[in-house]
């Protein structure tokens, strides 16, 4: 049976506090992207990479590039065309390792759930 706890309690705070900060962190980033002061700046550096890129997919280069299909900033792409799947996909993984890293600090921190009898060695 569930037995409730200050440490449970803790946990559970603290996992809604991180959530909710990842969230808003991500959204606001979109905001900022979205409503870029200055998107023709962007473009062009885009734009720059994409003519470097196919520099160097023509052998010129010191590394064989593929030239990216995309006309847009791949960051405006995935936080206009892919916000949900990457808030989903945050929210998933961040859960896991919040969970996976409670579970071993409250392990540590409560202590063996033994003692070893060591007066039979010797």
């Amino acid at each position: 049976m569930f037995r409730f706890s200050m440490s449970t309690l803790m946990i559970w705070l603290t996992y809604a506090a991180i959530i909710c900060a990842l969230i808003g962190t991500f959204t606001i980033a979109r905001q900022r992207v979205l409503a870029s002061p200055n998107p023709a700046a962007e473009q062009e550096d885009w734009d720059q990479w994409r003519d470097e890129a196919a520099r160097q997919g023509s052998g010129n280069g010191p590394v064989s590039r593929r030239v990216p299909k995309t006309t847009e900033p791949p960051t405006r792409v995935l936080l206009r065309d892919y916000f949900a799947t990457s808030l989903i996909t945050l929210i998933i993984l961040s859960t896991a390792l919040y969970f996976a890293t409670a579970a071993m600090i409250r392990g540590v921190l409560s202590g063996p759930a033994f003692e070893p009898d060591l007066e039979d060695v010797g």
